[in-house]
C-alpha cells in the first residue's frame, strides 16, 4: 500500500512546493503572455504551436517537481485554477474601476495602408499582416478598406465598396482614422 501511495499521494512540503511552484510559473507565463500572446496568435504557424506546447511541457514538469503524483497533479491544477479565477476577478474589477484600460481593437489599416503606431502596439508587423491578408483573400491592398485587429488577433476587414455600422466602432482605438464614407 506505501508503494501505491509513493505514486498516487503528496506530502505537504511536497504541495506547498507544487503551489510555489504552480504561482510563480503562472505568473511568468501570464506576463509573457501578454508580450507575446497576441503576436504568437496573430498569425499561428507550425512553429508557435511546437512553442506553446514546449512551454506546456516544461511548464508542467517544473510545477510538479522531481516525482510527479496524482497528488500533485491535483494541487497543481487546483492552484491554476484558483490563481485564473482571481486574476480574473481582480482585472475585472480594475477596468470596471477605470484603473485598467485592457485590450481593444485597434484600426491597423485603412484605404490599403498600414497603421505602423497600432501594429506596434499589437505586437504585429507589416509582414504578419499582409499574411492575414492573403488568407482572408485580399488580393490587393486597395482591397482592404480598413483592417481592425481584433483584442485575440483576429482581422475585421471591410472590403474596397463596403461600410461598417458606426456602433461597431465603439471602442476601437484609431476610430477616428477611419473616413466617414466607410461608416454606415
Amino acid at each position: 500500500m506505501a508503494e501505491i501511495w509513493s505514486h498516487i499521494g503528496i506530502t505537504g512540503a511536497g504541495a506547498l512546493g507544487v503551489v510555489i511552484a504552480t504561482t510563480v510559473l503562472y505568473v511568468v507565463l501570464v506576463l509573457l503572455m501578454q508580450v507575446s500572446g497576441p503576436r504568437l496568435m496573430s498569425s499561428p504557424s507550425v512553429l508557435s504551436w511546437a512553442l506553446l506546447a514546449l512551454v506546456g511541457s516544461l511548464t508542467a514538469r517544473a510545477m510538479l517537481g522531481d516525482f510527479p503524483t496524482l497528488g500533485g497533479a491535483a494541487v497543481a491544477l487546483t492552484t491554476l485554477l484558483a490563481l485564473e479565477t482571481v486574476l480574473g476577478r481582480f482585472t475585472a474589477a480594475l477596468r470596471r474601476s477605470g484603473r485598467l484600460e485592457g485590450r481593444h481593437p485597434s484600426v491597423v489599416m485603412v484605404g490599403g495602408e498600414a497603421v505602423p503606431e497600432n501594429l506596434r502596439r499589437r505586437g504585429m508587423t507589416e509582414g504578419q499582416l499582409r499574411i492575414q491578408l492573403r488568407r482572408a483573400g485580399i488580393l490587393r491592398l486597395q482591397d482592404a478598406a480598413l483592417v481592425i485587429c481584433e483584442t485575440h488577433g483576429t482581422l475585421t476587414i471591410v472590403r474596397a465598396g463596403q461600410s461598417i455600422d458606426a456602433a461597431l466602432l465603439e471602442g476601437v482605438r484609431g476610430r477616428d482614422l477611419v473616413p466617414e464614407e466607410l461608416i454606415s
